[in-house]
């Protein structure tokens, strides 16, 4: 069964527990009238349980239906948040405790692998945020002008974009 279907069975079966609720509260009144009184038409949507129009925005009965699906990616084989391995767990994740939070955010952007040489990361490389435009030539400290290179690629690429200043 898939998530909507699940979800849909939820809300039908909320809406028979409502309704019996209801009708065992005011066992004297018909059944048009219970629904009159707690299932309104909000936004479109009908037979939503919900309080009075009494102000603009009554309180109402959230269906399951609205609860946003979210698609899981397995773990591989034996990894665990706890094995150290920082690189895959950033990249999975987007964020890691050992991790800053720029450097996790660029490497589940990259989806792991460094924008000059194409490879993924491993465990063991040295990592460095390096600007696509450098600041010395007007680029700007934000995501979308950052990078995660490994060390040597980015000593490759500062030395190729004129960014390195020499002082003689």
């Amino acid at each position: 069964m898939v998530s909507k279907e699940a979800y849909s069975d939820l809300d039908n079966l909320m809406y028979r527990k409502l309704k019996a609720w209801a009708k065992h509260r005011h066992p004297k009144k018909s059944g048009g009238w219970v629904s009159k009184k707690y299932w309104q038409t909000i936004g479109g949507n009908n037979w939503v349980f919900a309080t009075s129009h009494e102000g603009k925005n009554p309180m109402r009965l959230r269906s399951h239906a609205q609860t946003p699906i979210v698609r899981y990616v397995k773990v591989k084989g034996e990894a665990s948040p706890y094995d150290g391995n920082l690189i895959y767990w950033s990249t999975r994740m987007g964020k890691h405790p050992e991790m800053t939070k720029r450097m996790a955010t660029l490497l589940k952007s990259q989806k792991g692998k460094c924008s000059h040489c194409g490879l993924y990361f491993r465990e063991e490389d040295v990592l460095e945020i390096d600007h696509i435009t450098p600041r010395i030539l007007g680029g700007k400290d934000e995501y979308k002008n950052l990078q995660i290179l490994h060390k040597h690629c980015h000593d490759e690429k500062t030395t190729e974009d004129g960014s390195v200043v020499k002082y003689t």
